[in-house]
């Protein structure tokens, strides 16, 4: 009995130390040499330079200084020559009574899509499909401030809603409120009568319903004739109008002071991408001109043809001028290796065992390295996989003496 229990003992501590020299070993292996990986993953790196400017557009100023004006054309919106922009009232009687029509015509249209939809049962079906996507696009107005959109969003929204309460009540007693509608509106037209007058579009443009006087100040045309000192002279002239203004054609430009070492980087002619304050796209420019040094300063002059209606209220603008951009296989710097044969690569963990795949260098960040797959020395088309590295590999950082097939824990 006590010789069983001797041995029991004895076993006992045989495993333990074997326990113990194990995790020791371990130990000393990962303090001598430690293994450790990261995700190979697609990243974009951009070259850019900081930009403060301001925004230049063809534009002409609607002249108007009436108190009783009201806009007929949301920011940004498309207008043709002749086209009413506004419309200007005597007196408050005549404007609420313009307001009035406007909320009947909406009813009586309303009141007629009811009662065609009485008789057609997908019409009305369709209503709830529509209710749910104006909500969907309510959120997002909301959540962009794009306050332009919020209040057509909200107006479509409201402008259903009706619709489809109008349509699953029925048809009965539908021709007669329509004819009721038709009267009253009738009434408030005549209301109206001589007390509004338009303001039509001088010509076809953008319209915009903000003039802050840089209007004739600071014009397409001036731009190549001004100085770094010259441009940012330019002060706006007082404009007194409550409507706004129209813009020509569909190319505005953005105009800045840069350094000189800056504007070096900046090549005439060829395209760049801007991110300016204000706008959520990035957007495609060309270098327009880049103006001599002055006191180690240059003007710099962009144009721009994308998203004319997303620029027109603004002016004095900040921007992120994108020289050059990179999109590659990211990996730390500390990972990149050397092979004995003088190639650049990285050491990825397949299984347990570490293998060398080349690659070039594309970009080099801080602490980062933009790559791409090397030029691998194989003609067996499973060769050319296995050593070609892409997103999701598993790099190694930390190792000594590495070599392909050395098996790692």
């Amino acid at each position: 009995m006590k010789n069983t229990s001797l041995t029991t003992k004895l076993i006992t501590v045989f495993f333990l130390l074997a326990v113990l020299a194990y995790f020791g070993f371990q130990s000393w292996r990962y303090f001598t040499d430690p293994i450790l990986t990261t995700s190979v993953y697609v990243y974009r790196a951009e070259h850019s330079v900081t930009l403060n400017g301001m925004l230049v557009r063809d534009e002409e100023v609607i002249e108007c200084t009436e108190p009783l004006v009201e806009l007929t054309r949301s920011e940004g919106e498309r207008v043709a020559k002749g086209k009413r922009v506004a419309t200007v009232y005597q007196n408050a009687a005549a404007l609420a009574a313009e307001q009035e029509s406007t909320a009947l015509r909406e009813q009586l249209e309303q009141l007629r899509f009811a009662q065609t939809a009485a008789r057609d049962t997908e019409a009305a079906l369709r209503l709830d499909s529509d209710i749910e996507a104006q909500i969907v696009a309510l959120r997002a107005a909301m959540t962009s401030d794009s306050y332009a959109s919020l209040d057509s969003a909200v107006s479509s929204l409201k402008s259903t809603v009706l619709r489809r309460e109008y349509a699953y009540r029925g048809s009965a007693d539908l021709s007669g409120r329509i004819a009721e509608t038709e009267e009253k509106l009738r009434e408030a037209s005549r209301a109206v009568g001589s007390g509004a007058r338009a303001i039509a579009a001088p010509f076809a443009g953008t319209f915009s319903s903000v003039a802050d006087g840089y209007e004739t100040v600071l014009t397409p045309a001036l731009l190549p004739t001004l100085s770094p000192s010259a441009f940012e002279r330019l002060t706006p002239v007082p404009v007194f109008t409550t409507v706004g203004k129209l813009v020509r054609g569909g190319t505005w430009y953005y105009a800045a002071v840069a350094d000189a070492a800056d504007a070096e980087q900046i090549t005439v002619g060829e395209r760049y991408e801007l991110a300016v304050t204000g706008v959520d796209a990035t957007l495609g420019v060309t270098a327009d001109s880049v103006s001599h040094a002055e006191d180690g300063r240059c003007l710099v002059v962009f144009s721009g043809t994308q998203n004319l209606s997303a620029v027109t209220m603004l002016r004095d603008q900040s921007a992120e001028l994108i020289l050059q951009s990179y999109t590659a296989l990211r990996i730390p710097k500390n990972a990149l290796r050397i092979s004995e044969k003088g190639q650049s690569g990285v050491y990825c963990r397949i299984g347990r065992q570490a293998w060398f795949k080349p690659v070039e260098v594309v970009y080099q960040g801080e602490d980062y390295c933009l790559v791409r797959p090397g030029k691998i020395a194989a003609t067996r088309e499973s060769d050319l996989v296995f050593y070609t590295l892409r997103a999701g590999d598993e790099a190694i950082i930390t190792a000594d003496r590495l070599y392909n097939g050395k098996v790692i824990d």
